[in-house]
């Protein structure tokens, strides 16, 4: 006969467990708008006020049906344009591309779309012999809408004849590899993405936060990244547990890091994959507002 503390401890881990559940699936769905102010002299003119809304980490989720929820809450930031950071699809074969076309499609209708790719997308495309044309179709699909997809180059978006420019940046599979962070210096940068433009506010999509110095030391102003999932678990004070590549309590899980001149804003993202599970962790619309830093005279 099993002795009775053995099955209180079982009934209180099964309690748990079922907590654990009922909070996450809440938690999941619990979708909040961050907003973000970011500040520079840089910034043009025209860009003052230029807003952003930042999606990162879909993972095929939906808020309501068609993703309403989620677009309602898009419209309410009005944007100027809308980046998506990557890994709005999950690379598993029994899961489509459905939900995140569709979302793409009814984003292009309303604003200018810009999508850079994520480990997700980049590996649909690196693993044709598992996933055909998927990646192929998907990018087709995505430039039929509208959405200007990115990878591994920089374009200028103008407005009263000033700009600024957007960056995306595709990171190797040994970047995302779990259980070891290699290093990545600025010439991996360069190698791929080539310099930073010069005399321009420069944003750089890159997917994974871990090597910020990095991005900083190119030279980016901004800098737009997801991937962690605000560390699945989030404790008040300690922040984000776990990150994809099972670093423990990383230092880069949410919110708005700073390097000398260069800020990263880090989304919680919107959705999850293989461990569907979120504690005190919403998921997340970045909504980011561009200041131009002016001198004591208003200039």
């Amino acid at each position: 006969m099993i002795p009775l503390w053995i099955v209180w401890i079982i009934i209180i881990i099964l309690a748990a467990i079922c907590v654990v559940v009922v909070v996450s699936s809440y938690e999941n769905k619990r979708l909040v708008v961050e907003h973000y102010k970011i500040t520079s002299k840089k910034i043009p003119d025209a860009f003052d006020d230029f807003r952003i809304v930042f999606l990162t980490d879909l993972h095929c989720n939906e808020f309501g049906a068609g993703n309403q929820q989620l677009l309602e809450k898009i419209h309410q930031c009005r944007p100027d344009v809308v980046l998506a950071g990557g890994d709005m699809v999950t690379s598993r074969e029994d899961v489509p591309v459905d939900v995140p076309l569709k979302l793409m499609k009814d984003l292009a209708e309303e604003y200018m779309v810009y999508y850079a790719d994520g480990n997700h997308e980049l590996r649909l495309m690196r693993n044709e012999e598992i996933f055909g044309l998927r990646y192929k179709e998907y990018i087709h699909q995505l430039k039929e809408f509208g959405v200007h997809h990115m990878s591994n180059e920089t374009i200028v978006m103008e407005a009263e004849g000033e700009e600024i420019s957007l960056t995306a940046f595709d990171l190797e599979k040994k970047f995302y590899d779990r259980f070891q962070i290699p290093e990545m210096t600025y010439e991996d940068m360069l190698e791929d993405v080539g310099e930073k433009p010069e005399r321009s506010f420069n944003i750089l999509l890159a997917h994974n936060p871990n090597y910020f110095k990095t991005y900083a030391q190119w030279g980016s102003d901004l800098v737009l990244a997801g991937h962690f999932h605000g560390g699945m678990i989030r404790i008040p004070k300690l922040g984000g547990v776990i990150s994809p590549q099972f670093q423990l309590f990383p230092k880069y899980d949410s919110g708005e890091f700073h390097i000398g001149d260069s800020t990263m804003v880090l989304s919680r993202g919107l959705g999850n994959h293989s461990i569907k599970l979120r504690l005190f962790n919403q998921p997340e619309i970045s909504c980011i507002t561009l200041k131009k830093q002016r001198n004591e005279h208003g200039n």
